[in-house]
């Protein structure tokens, strides 16, 4: 990318204070936040706060079960819409599908808070694998179907729909404190009575370490 002296530019992107801040995306994005930007077509600044909330929530709730977030999954439970006569995009939950409830009814004065986010020498792909600016071909997706999915990725589909229903300010208000959001997550019946099972396949299809809601001990995520 060069400018009109021909000096090389340096890539960039801009980025909302209240995601960062209030959400707590932290930037560099991991790579199932990248991997989801790509997917969609979508640069950062497109998304909705409460939409950035749900790929937060998401991304706490796969990291306490030991799981990598999938791409695949997230876009199961929710459809990508483009905003009418614009290019914003949101996330909406799929009828009858509610893994996360929404971060917060409304939020007032955000667009015009923002910061600029360039490469550093320090992490130079880090703005690498995801539209930087505004895309107007952004897609519009139907939510990925059941069958077909993975084998893996059914079972945890399988599972987080009968356990669906997260709040996300609590999610991410927990994010930080294990005992507690150990609790908030198994608290749930169904992940109460089904984990000697279910969860068990979860955790063998993903191949990681067993889930701490099977074995406390275990340290979970930060």
């Amino acid at each position: 990318m060069r400018g009109r002296t021909g000096q090389r530019r340096v890539p960039f992107f801009y980025f909302y204070q209240v995601v960062s801040k209030s959400i707590g995306v932290r930037l560099p994005f991991s790579r199932f936040e990248r991997e989801l930007l790509t997917e969609i077509n979508t640069a950062p600044t497109q998304l909705y706060p409460n939409s950035w909330a749900f790929v937060k929530a998401f991304d706490i709730l796969f990291g306490f079960l030991g799981c990598a977030p999938s791409v695949d999954i997230f876009l199961h439970f929710f459809e990508v819409k483009r905003q009418r006569n614009n290019l914003w995009v949101t996330f909406s939950n799929v009828p009858g599908r509610v893994l996360l409830t929404p971060f917060q009814n409304s939020f007032t004065g955000w667009k015009g808070r923002f910061f600029k986010v360039c490469c550093s020498d320090l992490v130079p792909p880090a703005l690498d694998g995801f539209p930087l600016y505004w895309v107007r071909e952004t897609r519009a997706l139907k939510s990925k179907p059941f069958k077909r999915l993975p084998l893996n990725d059914q079972v945890a589909c399988r599972i987080l729909a009968e356990a669906g229903g997260f709040d996300v300010a609590a999610l991410i208000s927990l994010e930080y404190n294990a005992e507690a959001l150990e609790k908030y997550i198994c608290m749930r019946d169904y992940l109460r009575t089904s984990r000697s099972s279910f969860l068990l396949d979860l955790c063998m299809s993903c191949l990681v370490v067993p889930l701490p809601c099977l074995l406390p001990s275990v340290q979970v995520r930060r």
